[in-house]
């Protein structure tokens, strides 16, 4: 008995290991990618205007950043710097989706669970961007836990860690809002089942309480973004997703990582262990009994409480993009454990149905989340403006103008190249600018200049018809071309003004 204590004790530890591993090796492979940088600008900006995004309208993440900021301060500015508190987060992850998984269905299920979370590709991945993605994957768990533990064991000072990690939460993704309704429909199942011998009124009473905490002095929060979202002019950027889209692109995501599935049949093992999860084990006798002693769950109430998880964020947000579009897979990586965890079921399940194909079925999921997490650090996925950089600044000439389309593109060109570039934005033509216009624009944009690099990564955001390019190339000549992941740079030798080029 005592060495069962043992090993179940150090086995989360060594998955949490295991989970920091793959997303400390080779963190810095990728380029950094604007969001990235935009990290690093929000969390050195003067202190005074950071403290103010915290109550101005359409800032997101302003936690993250001040938290950011001094671990930057002592670390440095560099790739790994930005990217290792993601990897450390990503990696503490792993015990609490162990412990919140254990209480709902038991040990087997929640070392299954953590596996599976130390190893997913998806979950690797945003444990090595410097975003806030992976510290929602501690937060939200970590909030449920402590929903959890608030309904069986009651007690003020557990409503008040719930009140302050879920507030952690909204204040380092505005969409982890989302996770107060979800706690809500958590503790409707629960609170009926757990201490049964109290009144409803002693049991109902402290959520209440808790909830009212919550919401109400965020009213006048939600005022300000309501203000902004439904102004005319207000664009997110997203464009309107179909629900039968999110879900399916967040279970390709869920299963397989950021890197493109080209053969469908790949999702088999988790599709497989997801319908099982879902069904098999609210069914089976034994789930029912495995933690009836100390919690009263099992069988359909978990199943229950993790397809809510699940399903709630894309159903939420959906409902949210019928007026103002705002989908991304990654907003809602909070979600995942919740499919992590019915796999883990799914798996057990199978394995008691049938053994082989239990095990043939986690064989399967474990290898195809290590192949995933060697593809992403092996193949260039992201934007390589470490390599365009590079390019750029030993072929140009003192002289030579840079023009950026999209023109944001600069700050994460510039972390690279270094700063005391001549630059130009890239004119915005989407809005049905004419070729007159653009003409009018580029030649303004170009005086005297007589050779222009176009560094052109996202354009169609920007520049849909490539007028840019078009213009560049019909009064300038290419005499430096180079393509890199998601980044194409071109040098354009312009005509001499006498004859016309700028006219």
């Amino acid at each position: 008995m005592t060495v069962r204590k043992d090993r179940a004790a150090w086995l989360p530890l060594g998955l949490t290991w295991l989970a920091f591993a793959l997303r400390v090796y080779r963190l810095t492979f990728q380029s950094l990618w604007r969001d990235e940088v935009d990290s690093l600008l929000f969390a050195t900006r003067p202190l005074s205007a950071l403290l103010q995004t915290f109550r101005k309208p359409g800032e997101n993440g302003p936690l993250f950043f001040l938290a950011l900021r001094p671990w930057l301060a002592v670390a440095g500015q560099s790739e790994f710097a930005l990217r290792f508190p993601s990897a450390i987060a990503g990696a503490l992850a792993v015990p609490i989706i162990y412990v919140l998984i254990s209480r709902l269905a038991g040990r087997k299920p929640a070392a299954l669970a953590a596996l599976l979370a130390a190893t997913a590709p998806y979950l690797v991945w945003y444990g090595q961007e410097a975003r806030m993605y992976a510290a929602l994957v501690v937060l939200v768990p970590l909030g449920l836990w402590l929903t959890v533990e608030a309904a069986r064991r009651g007690g003020w000072w557990r409503w008040a860690l719930l009140y302050g990690v879920t507030s952690l939460g909204v204040y380092t993704h505005v969409l982890a809002a989302l996770a107060i309704p979800l706690q809500a429909l958590w503790l409707l199942i629960l609170l009926p089942r757990c201490r049964p011998g109290r009144s409803l009124t002693r049991r109902w009473l402290p959520a209440v309480a808790y909830f009212a905490a919550l919401i109400l002095p965020y009213l006048p929060l939600v005022w300000w973004q309501a203000k902004l979202w439904l102004s005319p002019t207000f664009e997110t950027g997203h464009p309107f997703v179909p629900l039968p889209d999110i879900l399916t692109v967040l279970a390709v995501a869920f299963s397989r990582g950021v890197v493109p599935v080209i053969w469908p049949i790949t999702l088999l093992p988790a599709m497989l262990a997801l319908l099982a999860g879902v069904g098999l084990w609210a069914a089976d006798r034994a789930s029912r009994t495995t933690f009836a002693q100390e919690f009263p769950l099992g069988g359909w109430p978990t199943v229950a409480l993790l397809s809510i998880w699940l399903l709630w964020p894309p159903l939420a947000i959906y409902g949210v993009s019928l007026g103002m579009p705002i989908f991304a897979d990654r907003y809602l990586i909070w979600a995942m454990p919740a499919f992590l965890a019915l796999l883990a079921l799914g798996v057990i399940a199978l394995t008691r149905a049938w053994r082989l194909l239990g095990y043939v079925t986690l064989g399967a999921l474990l290898a195809l989340n290590l192949v995933g997490d060697w593809q992403q650090v092996h193949r260039p996925i992201k934007a390589d403006f470490r390599s365009a950089a590079g390019f750029v600044m030993t072929h140009k000439k003192p002289d030579d103008l840079l023009m950026f389309q999209i023109p944001y593109n600069r700050h994460t060109f510039t972390y690279y190249s270094g700063d005391g570039l001549k630059w130009a934005d890239g004119p915005y033509t989407n809005q049905g600018m004419t070729e007159t216009e653009l003409a009018a624009k580029m030649a303004a944009k170009t005086s005297g200049a007589r050779a222009v690099w176009l560094i052109a990564s996202e354009a169609p955001m920007w520049d849909a018809r490539d007028l840019t390019q078009a213009w560049l190339d019909r009064y300038g000549t290419v005499t430096e071309r180079a393509e890199f992941t998601r980044v194409t740079v071109t040098r354009y030798q312009l005509e001499d003004e006498d004859e016309g080029a700028c006219g």
